[in-house]
């Protein structure tokens, strides 16, 4: 059978019981989350709960714990743990066909892949094959941003903290939208609120926004023409050991939006038009981007994605002290802002 998450935390709920499960797919957080749930607790009974190693799995080891009877109790529980689309050859895999079609009445067999590329590797196809003939194969992919707000909210009030629908979305815009660092930017978050309705600014106080984010401020810094305020951030983001070439990448990421919005808007476009021209899968982007080039125009809009266009090849092709040509270009375009319209 093949599961979704959602479908899985129906199952559980329900109490569906399958000889084998197989988890995998690109949120690592998912598949280590919901591993945990299915085996259970370990320290409790770890006769009945046991973990064996998959990224080189021992078949004649495993094959002795599911077969294994449960210590004083209805059922035993074996996670294989991190198995690999490579772990296993066309011997192996018949045997491990075999070791699934002869699992007791009495064993779960959990099995974890946590490549991401696990799903589309030949190796990684056989196996869920196999899964979804004897068991069931859970893809548990990259949740939608809907998914991960209400996974905020809920760990939120799990620490006895409120979070409104609108921080939650502000933290998926400024954070990686990988469910780990979610985590943890939570866990730091809560800590700091300690109880109550977490605000923007105790947010802002304690997590550690993604490079996009920063580089949107970045940004902001320099279409004003502060370059005071552009090159404190820049020391920031150097402190913090982001690459050079990354924070170039982001920031020219959205000047180009700048300069679309404006070809866009020239044409008598609408930001609809942005999105839908150019692909846009978050609206609030394109949105900003189209708003913002009202105030520019294109010519300076062109001349600064050629400085930075300029600034990308000096980074990657000579051995141009990154960092200063960073700010030299930082200066540069903030002075370009302040001057007059062209």
């Amino acid at each position: 059978m093949k599961y979704t998450e959602k479908t899985l935390a129906k199952a559980h709920r329900d109490g569906q019981r399958h000889p084998v499960w197989l988890l995998y797919g690109n949120e690592t957080y998912l598949v280590e989350r919901w591993a945990k749930i299915l085996l259970g607790d370990e320290s409790g009974n770890p006769f009945n709960a046991q973990r064996l190693d998959g990224k080189a799995p021992d078949l004649e080891a495993l094959w002795d714990a599911v077969q294994a009877m449960p210590f004083f109790a209805e059922e035993k529980r074996v996670l294989l743990d991190g198995l690999e689309a490579s772990s296993l050859g066309d011997k192996d895999l018949q045997a491990f066909e075999t070791l699934l079609e002869e699992l007791p009445d009495t064993t779960t067999l959990i099995i974890t892949a946590k490549d991401p590329g696990f799903g589309n590797a030949a190796g990684g196809k056989k196996i869920i094959k196999l899964v979804e003939q004897l068991g069931a194969a859970v893809e548990l992919g990259t949740p939608s941003a809907g998914d991960l707000e209400q996974f905020l909210q809920r760990e939120a009030e799990r620490q006895g903290c409120m979070l409104d629908s609108a921080t939650a979305r502000y933290i998926l815009q400024i954070c990686p939208n990988d469910m780990q660092i979610l985590q943890h930017e939570l866990d730091k978050i809560c800590s700091y609120a300690q109880k109550g309705k977490i605000t923007r600014q105790q947010v802002d106080a304690v997590a550690v926004p993604k490079i996009e984010a920063r580089a949107f401020d970045l940004q902001q810094y320099i279409l004003r023409g502060d370059a005071g305020g552009a090159l404190r951030l820049l020391a920031n983001l150097f402190s913090l050991r982001e690459d050079p070439v990354a924070i170039l990448a982001a920031l020219s990421m959205g000047f180009c939006d700048l300069y679309r919005a404006k070809c866009v808007r020239n044409a008598g476009g609408t930001k609809d038009t942005l999105v839908n021209d150019f692909g846009y899968r978050s609206e609030y982007r394109a949105r900003k981007a189209y708003e913002e080039s009202a105030r520019h125009s294109i010519s300076r809009l062109r001349r600064m994605v050629l400085m930075l266009c300029d600034c990308d090849r000096l980074l990657k092709s000579t051995a141009v002290d990154a960092r200063l040509r960073l700010e030299q270009l930082t200066v540069e375009l903030s002075a370009l802002c302040r001057e007059g319209r062209p």
